[in-house]
């Protein structure tokens, strides 16, 4: 009986020893994290690190409501950076540059990035053109305004920038090349002088001219180049050659290799031929239908189509940042970019995207 009570106190005391070193791994225990109510969203005006417990506090600019697209995430993990690039638009559509890197606010795995990641902004590195295809209706029902026509183009294409490529055709039961792409304005001056303003034919293959110089160009948007064209097309009828071609066949030719509809612009002259729907429909995807009361505002008309191109070509960025993360092993990270103060709650108001940090730090 001694013996057997000497070997359960021996027990008794190695198993108390065993707890003891146990609670040595961890001999003070961490509180619960306190809850601190505040701002969570990077995006916003008020954002607080400090905060983990949002409380619907977060302000944002009204006036700043943004989508953003993503073009790719890719990493350097021997300098730790990640670059990201993304096209930024208004509620409109309409192409929004002139960002700065204090508009982009960064997370990685829900914390945000601080001063020290070394942020810039810039698509300078990336080799950009925009082909602009400009197709003009020279039907007979704009005889008579050849001269003005002639004059518009020459308008757009004296405002055009550095990387702006332009052809130019005409058409009318059939389409015609009159200069092919060039970035020199006098050379696209000359073909456009030399259209011809006589003997013009009555029909107007709109659908057929569309179809015919689809293939002029396909559109690019990689770390590598961005190729981001447009058409632009001036009429005042509607299609009447070929009966056996519809919009849908028009509109089908224009998608590029990567499944996307191009961007077509409609620069209308209001007149008794006109069939607006159509139109419509050909640049829905721009919502870039615009009409002229009179031959007078056709200038104005491609010049403002000439500033929305301009500004879609300004509105990619290539955001590159020093991640803090040194960790050399494979892990997948969560990225997302936001602008200050977007005030667009849907899921394209940010990019969210993942990366693999292998070999950062190392």
């Amino acid at each position: 009986m001694k013996a057997l009570l000497l070997t359960l106190l021996s027990i008794g005391v190695i198993a108390g020893i065993g707890c003891d070193s146990q609670s040595d791994d961890n001999p003070i225990s961490v509180p619960d994290q306190p809850e601190i109510g505040g701002c969570t969203d990077i995006a916003g005006l008020n954002f607080s690190r400090s905060a983990n417990k949002d409380d619907g506090s977060c302000t944002y600019d009204e006036e700043r409501v943004l989508a953003m697209t993503s073009y790719g995430v890719e990493v350097d993990p021997t300098a730790r950076q990640v670059r990201v690039l993304m096209q930024v638009k208004n509620e409109s559509g309409r192409g929004v540059g002139g960002l700065l890197p204090e508009d982009f606010v960064v997370a990685e795995n829900g914390r945000k990035i601080g001063v020290e990641s070394n942020a810039t902004i810039s698509a300078e590195t990336i080799p950009f053109s925009i082909p602009i295809v400009l197709l003009l209706d020279l039907s007979s029902s704009v005889a008579g305004l050849v001269p003005q026509i002639k004059q518009a183009a020459t308008a757009l294409i004296n405002n055009k920038t550095a990387n702006q490529q332009i052809a130019v055709y005409v058409f009318d039961r059939e389409t015609r090349l009159i200069q092919d792409f060039t970035d020199v304005p006098a050379v696209l001056a000359t073909a456009v002088a030399s259209i011809q303003e006589e003997d013009l034919f009555d029909s107007t293959n709109l659908y057929g001219a569309v179809i015919d110089v689809a293939d002029t160009w396909q559109d690019e948007v990689t770390m590598e180049r961005i190729v981001d064209g447009s058409l632009v097309i001036f009429t005042d009828g509607f299609h009447n050659a070929d009966p056996n071609l519809t919009i849908q066949d028009a509109v089908n030719a224009m998608l590029g290799t990567d499944g996307e509809l191009k961007k077509i612009y409609v620069a209308a002259l209001d007149g008794p031929d006109l069939d607006r729907a159509p139109l419509q429909q050909l640049a829905f995807r721009t919502d870039g239908f615009f009409e002229a009361d009179d031959i007078s505002g056709l200038q104005d008309i491609f010049l403002d189509i000439q500033a929305e191109i301009t500004d879609l070509s300004n509105s990619f960025y290539l955001l590159t940042y020093t991640s803090p993360i040194t960790n050399p092993e494979a892990n997948e990270e969560r990225l997302e970019v936001a602008i200050l103060g977007n005030a667009n709650a849907a899921d394209d108001g940010r990019i969210q995207a993942d990366f693999d940090s292998e070999g950062f730090g190392q």
